[in-house]
Formats: C-alpha cells, sequence, structure tokens
C-alpha cells in the first residue's frame, strides 16, 4: 500500500517537474523584434502656377501744344506772337563772365521766339520768323543781317537749336545728357577759333554757342532762361557779347 502510494507520489511529482520545465523554456525562449519597414514620404514636385503680375500701361495723353501753328494747308498767316517776342536790349551780357574785355563792340539780352508748323502725316517743321532772328553786329532783330535763328524742332518731344545764318558760324555746347552735367562757359579763345560753319558737341538744346558774325567778328551766346513767357510761345531769353575781330 505504501509503495502504490509511493509511486504515485513520485509519478505526480516527475509530471510536475516536466511541467515547470517546459513554461521555464518557453519564457527564457529569445524574442527577436521585427522592425517595421521605413516607409519614406515620397512627393512629386509640383511647379507653382505663377501669378501674373500686371503692368500698366500707360496711354500718352495728348496734351494741347502752347506753341503757334498754321493750318494743314497754309503756312500764313500765323499767330501773332507775343510783343515780347524779337526784343533786345542793350547794354549787359546777362549772367555771362566777361573774359575778355577789350575789344567789346556790343552786349545784351534778347527775346527770341520760334514757331512750328504742324501738318497732318508729316514732320513738324520750323518756321523762319523775324522774331527768331539777331544780328549780333548791332543787337537788332533784322533777318536780312541775321547771324543766328532760334530754330526749334519737334519729335517725340519738343526740342530746339540755334542756325546760322548769312554765312556766319556756330558752334554749340550743350547739356551732357549722359551725366547731367553743364556745359562749361566758352572761353574768347575757344570762339575765336570756330573752323566749320555750324557744329555742336554731340547734344541738343544748347547752353552755350560761339559765333563768328557774317562781319567776322566773335560772339559768345548764353541761354538765360527757357520758356521765358510761360507758353504764350516757344522762346528763349539769351544773353549775348560781340567782340570786334
Amino acid at each position: 500500500m505504501n509503495l502504490k502510494i509511493n509511486r504515485f507520489l513520485l509519478t505526480c511529482l516527475i509530471f510536475t517537474s516536466i511541467f515547470f520545465s517546459a513554461c521555464s523554456v518557453e519564457q527564457n525562449q529569445p524574442v527577436t523584434l521585427q522592425t517595421a519597414s521605413r516607409v519614406e514620404n515620397t512627393f512629386t514636385s509640383v511647379p507653382a502656377t505663377p501669378t501674373l503680375t500686371r503692368t500698366q500701361t500707360r496711354t500718352p495723353t495728348a496734351t494741347e501744344t502752347p506753341f503757334p501753328t498754321a493750318t494743314a494747308t497754309f503756312l500764313h498767316p500765323l499767330p501773332t506772337l507775343p510783343p515780347s517776342c524779337g526784343t533786345a536790349k542793350l547794354g549787359h551780357a546777362g549772367t555771362q563772365t566777361i573774359d575778355n574785355s577789350e575789344n567789346i563792340l556790343i552786349q545784351g539780352v534778347a527775346i527770341l521766339c520760334g514757331q512750328i508748323y504742324f501738318s497732318p502725316g508729316d514732320l513738324p517743321k520750323t518756321i523762319p520768323v523775324a522774331e527768331a532772328m539777331i544780328d549780333l553786329d548791332t543787337g537788332k532783330i533784322d533777318s536780312a543781317t541775321a547771324d543766328i535763328e532760334f530754330c526749334p524742332g519737334a519729335g517725340s518731344m519738343i526740342f530746339y537749336w540755334f542756325c546760322n545764318l548769312n554765312n556766319s558760324y556756330v558752334k554749340e555746347y550743350s547739356l551732357n545728357g549722359l551725366t547731367m552735367e553743364h556745359a562749361k562757359e566758352p572761353t574768347f579763345d575757344d570762339c575765336q577759333s570756330i573752323t566749320e560753319p555750324l557744329s555742336n558737341d554731340g547734344g541738343n538744346e544748347p547752353e552755350y554757342a560761339c559765333v563768328i558774325t557774317n562781319l567776322g567778328n566773335i560772339a559768345r551766346i548764353k541761354v538765360e532762361k527757357y520758356n521765358p513767357l510761360a507758353h504764350e510761345a516757344m522762346a528763349l531769353e539769351i544773353s549775348f557779347i560781340t567782340w570786334k575781330k
């Protein structure tokens, strides 16, 4: 009896030992951790739709020209110019420097007015008028003996120059359009060395001009004021000095 009991207990002990051994092996089994594969977010680059910037285009506004014009058919009669046009006052050469006081024949200031003829479908033309011409030997407004003419011109803008008359020689000195440097006042020696009938330093709207008159005298002109008549007419106020040859 005792033997059977002992066998039974031994059998139970063996089974119990086997059970706990199995549990221990399962718990001590190394665990392999599987790392999740890395997923990269891949984006397809889509060009942004450009934003259009609207550039404002300005249409040129037609402005009323203040300068007298003639009809498309006839150049004459022209509008009457203001009384100040074609006037000269002798005795003082404006703001010019007297760099040679010897042999001064005459000096003074004058207002010269020009006219432009605008015809449909044609380029603007300068119209010769007596009020644009001056005799630098006498200081008189006289087209028959004048040495220079104030010649306005027009294209995309209004501009002017001095025309030579009656075999005079003219050289112009203008504002430098690139550097905006004003022209230096030419000296008496500069003015007496002119060798061409009409020349300039490459610019428009001269600030100074040297002249050898049709009598052979030497003169210098300075533009004292542009548009002195406030749009009543296209005009210049000039000063001038004339030396005897």
